[in-house]
């Protein structure tokens, strides 16, 4: 029974196929004993594919009962799919490197190709292009071929999780050649389940034949420990960034609660917006009545129509308003420039603003509405002076501990005896804060400077979440700010390797450089992650929830 079953109004081209090449055990001629019949859809229409199929003629060819199939079909379309290699190939380029969604794909294929696929098919072609060019992206012989000059390789590991409970994406990329070398989806990061990365990354490396230069991370035990025992004289770098964030904890605490004061303060935003989109509807002018259509004139008649004219003071107050309510939905920031100074910064730039309005001689208008938005941006700022005024001394003290992180200040080791100056420093202050910042120094010390002399040591670790900024960059947040989407977590052993293909390859991939992967498979660590996600998912139904603990009882009975 055929797999599609096409409307009978349908047009194909008819396209024969046979065996090219004789056998490839005796080199004898092959005789045509059966025909495969094959729908499929490609750009310009539709084909009807009848491959025909060939065995040798030789009776003693041990190879005599084996069937061939023509070579030229592989050329025109994967097996066992419903479209060529181009619309294949087109589909998987706007999923993964424009973004494309689903539906907007299908639309696009049926508008402007006349390819008509389903949701479903279209999701299920994704996965399988995925899959191949993870394959042809983890491809031994291309990975060859691109470190053949390499000297050694740059090792770093990362963990994306979306939120806590759920299981990490642990990624090992590589920094010379900034290529994603693999990804694999853990429950645990317990030492050992991470430790088992760190030996395929160590097997990779042997077999490319090339030393592994240098790590780098963030200081989690589990890649600290791993990474000593399995790369005794290898240096790890720690991340500059995680180190900052660590440093500065305590200080974005004391800066998210000011800036939570700050919001709470900023108080009247509505009444404002409220009353001044009552003037707004209350001054109101009717235009006048359009003439009459000339006899004979097939215009329709107009009805008269009232409408809006906004005075221009009045949307002006409006502008302001979105302009603070803006500044204070901002989030934005680090342990250089924290989040609550800059929202205080960009309200105190406001607030100029307004000053000067209000000040200026004009005596025609009326003020009160900016006076009232000048007030309550004057509440909020009122209320954290003292607080944000500690969180700048702060921050200065920070932007000095990044400044001996920064290789373009200096020499590794004047940088060096800078850093440990100020831990020594920070660690005999009597501020909480401070005494902090010089534990977290003298604890991260170990792993921030080494590795100086190696020619392209990164600064830090964040290749990994610059990359999600890119094309599906928007399931980096799909759980909040700073969360990773399940889906990207489940499907990103293939997922990250082909998100990464496609960035050095932006354009289409060519039938010959998919064709060798089209067996390619998810791995079974992927295939796990999705079977655990369903099971949670349906965990949470209260109607799937009864099936789906049935059927766990069942397979537990059935087992015994």
């Amino acid at each position: 029974m055929p797999s599609h079953l096409w409307p009978p109004d349908v047009p194909f081209q008819r396209l024969v196929l046979s065996p090219e090449n004789p056998c490839q055990y005796c080199a004898g001629d092959l005789r045509i004993c059966d025909h495969r019949h094959r729908d499929i859809q490609v750009f310009g229409g539709r084909l009807h594919l009848v491959c025909r199929l060939g065995q040798c003629k030789k009776d003693l060819c041990p190879m005599r009962h084996r069937t061939v199939s023509p070579e030229s079909e592989m050329g025109i379309a994967p097996p066992r799919l419903l479209v060529g290699w181009e619309p294949f190939a087109w589909i998987g380029h706007r999923r993964l490197a424009k973004d494309w969604r689903v539906a907007q794909i299908r639309d696009e294929l049926h508008d402007s190709y006349q390819v008509e696929l389903s949701v479903d098919s279209i999701e299920h072609y994704i996965a399988r292009y995925q899959a191949m060019l993870a394959a042809q992206a983890q491809d031994p012989l291309m990975l060859a071929e691109a470190y053949r000059g390499s000297a050694g390789v740059i090792l770093s590991i990362d963990g994306l999780q979306p939120e806590k409970g759920h299981e990490t994406l642990y990624v090992v990329r590589e920094l010379t050649c900034k290529r994603v070398w693999f990804a694999v989806p853990l429950i645990s990061g317990a030492a050992a389940e991470v430790a088992r990365l760190l030996v395929q990354a160590k097997e990779w490396a042997q077999r490319l034949d090339k030393p592994v230069l240098a790590w780098v991370s963030d200081k989690q035990d589990a890649f600290v420990t791993g990474i000593a025992e399995l790369f005794p004289d290898v240096p790890h770098r720690y991340c500059a960034n995680h180190f900052l964030r660590d440093a500065a904890r305590p200080m974005l605490d004391v800066d998210c609660h000011a800036k939570v004061q700050m919001r709470r303060k900023v108080r009247g935003l509505r009444e404002i917006e409220r009353a001044t989109l009552t003037t707004l509807r209350g001054e109101t002018s009717e235009e006048p009545e359009h003439p009459e259509a000339p006899t004979g004139s097939l215009a329709p008649p107009t009805m008269p129509s009232t409408t809006q004219v906004a005075p221009p003071r009045a949307s002006l107050v409006l502008d302001y308003c979105s302009a603070v309510r803006g500044v204070l939905n901002d989030d934005q920031g680090g342990p250089i420039h924290p989040p609550g100074v800059r929202m205080a910064e960009a309200l105190q730039e406001i607030r100029a603003s307004l000053a000067r309005i209000i000040a200026a001689p004009r005596a025609d208008h009326d003020r009160t509405p900016f006076r009232r938005l000048a007030a309550c941006i004057d509440r909020g700022l009122h209320c954290v002076a003292e607080a944000l005024a500690t969180v700048r001394e702060y921050a200065v003290k920070m932007a000095e501990v990044a400044a001996c992180l920064d290789p373009a200040n200096g020499e590794a080791k004047d940088r060096l005896a800078l850093f440990e100056n100020l831990a020594r420093a920070f660690h005999n202050a009597t501020d909480p804060v401070i005494v902090h910042m010089g534990k977290t120094m003298a604890s991260f010390l170990p792993g921030l400077f080494v590795g100086a002399e190696i020619p392209g040591i990164p600064f830090d670790n964040l290749d990994l979440e610059r990359a999600f900024r890119r094309p599906k960059g928007h399931q980096r947040h799909l759980h909040g700010h700073a969360h990773t989407g399940s889906k990207l977590v489940e499907e990103g052993p293939t997922l990250l390797p082909a998100l990464d293909a496609h960035q050095r390859h932006p354009d289409l991939f060519k039938p010959e450089e998919l064709a060798p992967h089209y067996l390619a498979q998810p791995p079974p660590c992927q295939k796990d992650a999705v079977h655990r996600r369903t099971i949670m998912r349906k965990a949470r139904s209260p109607k799937q929830r009864p099936v789906l603990l049935a059927s766990l009882e069942a397979r537990f009975f059935e087992a015994c």
